[in-house]
């Protein structure tokens, strides 16, 4: 592990795991994630069965339209 990192990002669940996987999808090089335990095992987990495939919200509705195709 190095010393000095641009974007540091605090948590392995979904959204730390997101944010770490577009950043490097855009070239970052100099990022890092940390994690306490194992990746996804805290809310991540908790919520994995609220999956809503529906949302009235068109922002949200493109967001789910995204993570489901990716």
């Amino acid at each position: 592990m190095k010393s000095h990192y641009c974007v540091v990002v605090i948590g392995g669940g979904v959204v730390g795991a997101s944010v770490l996987y577009h950043l490097a999808k855009f070239g970052w090089t100099d990022i890092a994630l940390v994690e306490r335990a194992e990746l996804t095992a805290g809310s991540t987990w908790h919520a994995a069965a609220g999956f809503h495939a529906l949302n009235a919200d068109p922002s949200i509705a493109a967001l789910q339209d995204y993570t489901i195709r990716l």
